[in-house]
């Protein structure tokens, strides 16, 4: 019989932990850092010390978490989900979304006078790639989903007498179309897998509530599109903030830009180049035409900005590019908004957009906040059940979880008559 055992995650938005036990195989998905519990605990002045330190205060999962499990699987690189290699304890195989998006993060922390120095791998892990709709040799596959992090999948484990889905992190609707989400993700997406094998019968469904309680406007994909498109066709310069992680909202404002007829600027060489190892080669032109790092866009290329254009750039990086347009191009400023997208998860970037509101204000630069979150929305719960018919949901990833316990069980009552 199949234990699920959520040691992390189960009263939390991150630090997800699910260790899975079928006779002899043990497999973890996920083994997240909890930014709440570090929030608790530290500042920008009072710092983590070590890896051993994150874990005595349950930042970190716990190293008898890890005990008997060779096989641990991520479902994406947020962070909250990611965690820090360096903390498992024991030899074991971890399969990550994209080894080439790791090295380029794992290089990045290793220069960081900050605790992300702190994660690199250390000794006891071997690396391996996840293959979308690949069944391996654990009986575990990657089923593409729609995030804001790339690649982002859900996991199916079809054990021995049962089979077990984790969504992972995932939002119904995409910023990009059907076609270009299979080109991008390199398969489709988990609901279109489920119709195409109606066979498929999922006994266990362990789903993420991060919106479950939230009074977040449900603004999903097409209408945050909507939103951007009206901005961009009255404003000549519009100002983009993104994570490098966001593909799928990186790749919508180059095609938003060759629509429009804008030039399209990557004021980031993190973002840059990142889009430039997570895409396959058919795809970069369109996103990256031209794309210079932060330095040299403003010592080369500030002066050349064409009048109608959009320049995308990092959220720890926006403040700069305003201050300095502000002082060697101001003229640019003139008709420039600037559509603010909020990280996820927000804890992660520790981004103070109080502090980038009163920039673009004192600047003089209308600035608007528009974000689809990367996780569904509560009302779409109930289709979503529908989709997946479990014979048994478990809740995960969510900061109220009676609410959502509650939820669950009403919605399953009316959409698959369960008493």
């Amino acid at each position: 019989m199949v234990k699920i055992n959520i040691l992390g995650g189960a009263e939390s938005i991150g630090g997800n932990f699910v260790k899975i036990e079928d006779e002899d195989r043990i497999v973890i998905f996920d083994q997240g850092i909890r930014f709440d519990v570090m929030a608790s605990y530290y500042t920008p002045f009072i710092t983590p010390r070590s890896i051993s330190e994150l874990r005595s205060l349950g930042a970190l999962p716990k190293s008898e978490w890890y005990r008997g499990a060779r096989e641990i699987y991520i479902s994406h690189m947020h962070l909250d989900h990611l965690g820090a290699l360096s903390n498992i304890p024991e030899k074991t195989n971890v399969h990550l979304p994209s080894l080439t998006v790791y090295e380029s993060f794992e290089e990045k922390w290793r220069e960081s006078p900050t605790w992300l120095s702190l994660l690199p791998r250390k000794y006891f892990i071997n690396l391996e790639e996840l293959k979308p709709l690949e069944t391996d040799k654990n009986d575990v596959m990657a089923v593409p989903v729609s995030h804001s992090a790339h690649p982002s999948y859900a996991l199916l484990y079809f054990g021995k007498n049962e089979t077990i889905l984790y969504t992972g992190d995932f939002r119904v609707k995409s910023f990009l179309d059907e076609e270009d989400f299979v080109k991008i993700k390199g398969g489709m997406d988990l609901f279109t897998y489920l119709r195409e094998n109606k066979d498929l019968r999922i006994d266990t469904l362990i789903i993420e509530g991060t919106n479950i309680g939230s009074s977040r406007p449900p603004i999903t994909p097409s209408e945050a599109t909507q939103m951007i498109r009206k901005l961009a066709s009255n404003h000549m310069l519009i100002i983009a903030t993104l994570h490098p992680l966001d593909v799928e909202y990186a790749y919508f404002l180059a095609k938003l830009s060759a629509e429009l007829d804008l030039k399209s600027y990557i004021a980031s060489e993190h973002i840059a180049g990142f889009l430039e190892k997570s895409l396959n080669r058919h795809l970069r032109p369109m996103v990256i035409e031209e794309y210079v790092s932060y330095p040299t866009f403003l010592k080369a290329t500030l002066g050349e900005v064409e009048k109608r254009s959009i320049i995308l750039v990092s959220y720890r990086e926006a403040v700069d590019l305003l201050r300095d347009i502000a002082s060697t191009e101001p003229t640019l400023l003139k008709d420039a908004t600037a559509v603010i997208s909020e990280s996820e998860p927000k804890r992660e970037e520790a981004v103070e957009y109080t502090v980038f509101s009163n920039w673009f204000l004192m600047l003089g630069v209308q600035h608007y906040t528009i974000r689809a979150s990367g996780h569904y929305y509560p009302y779409e719960l109930k289709s979503i059940l529908a989709k997946i018919k479990p014979q048994k949901v478990i809740s995960i990833h969510t900061e109220t979880p009676k609410l959502f316990n509650r939820t669950l069980n009403e919605l399953r009552n009316q959409t698959l008559g369960v008493t």
